[in-house]
């Protein structure tokens, strides 16, 4: 349910694209979490931006909303903030500091496809958010991302960004953003995206099968001493990336 759903070649492109949207300048600051796979940050680093590491919670290794707050500056200019292992931030308070500070905030919820913060899909909290399809996530196209927004300002630039930012803008438009922009080919293929067709159809039994998975590990190991079992937030699902 939201209004633009972009494909793009890899999630990685898509938080490259993300961040190219919100027209930043160079050494702009970027707050984030030091728990994820390395793109989150290289994507704020792309830009000529600069990733400012946040702590994480203990219990759920989400980016922590008291830890983010400490580290604003005058420079922050936005909150990039990642759904690790398929469980969502605390998002109502993440979007309190985003509108206290006026900063952007981008969902990476690339490991975390259908779960959901307070009923809500995970990836549509912030200005701009997405999933990845690579091999190895809950369905794939072999390589593979989408973005999703509710803004159609952004929408028109990540289509730019998508497509070498050539190509798509009527010579009668009045929108001036769209100038001086760089682009890439960060499209995806017809063959990916037939395949992410037929996978899509099949992500809530993907799903529902690792939740089972893990919920018979949790069973078993929580009496074991020394280990600390992954904790769900209230009001949140997990889908066990």
């Amino acid at each position: 349910k939201v209004k633009h759903s972009i494909s793009v070649n890899s999630w990685t492109s898509g938080l490259i694209a993300c961040v190219g949207a919100l027209n930043l300048e160079p050494g702009d600051e970027i707050i984030t979490s030091p728990w994820t796979m390395c793109a989150t940050a290289t994507a704020i680093l792309h830009w000529n931006c600069v990733p400012v590491f946040a702590d994480i919670e203990k219990n759920t290794f989400c980016i922590d909303p008291k830890s983010v707050e400490k580290n604003i500056s005058k420079k922050t200019k936005a909150v990039l903030a990642v759904d690790i292992f398929g469980q969502g931030c605390d998002y109502d308070s993440l979007i309190r500091l985003a509108k206290k500070y006026n900063l952007k905030l981008i969902c990476d919820s690339a490991q975390s496809i259908l779960s959901k913060y307070n009923g809500k899909f995970l990836g549509t909290f912030g200005d701009m958010g997405g999933f990845s399809l690579n091999y190895h996530k809950h369905i794939n196209t072999g390589e593979g991302g989408v973005i999703v927004t509710n803004n159609s300002e952004y929408a028109k630039k990540l289509y730019a960004i998508r497509n070498h930012a050539e190509a798509i803008i009527e010579n009668n438009s009045k929108n001036k953003d769209l100038v001086n922009m760089v682009g890439y080919n960060f499209r995806m293929g017809e063959i990916e995206a037939a395949i992410g067709i037929q996978q899509l159809k099949k992500v809530k039994k993907r799903v529902r099968i690792k939740q089972q998975i893990a919920h018979k590990l949790n069973n078993g190991l929580k009496s074991l001493k020394g280990l600390k079992l992954p904790e769900v937030r209230k009001g949140s699902t997990h889908s066990y990336y």
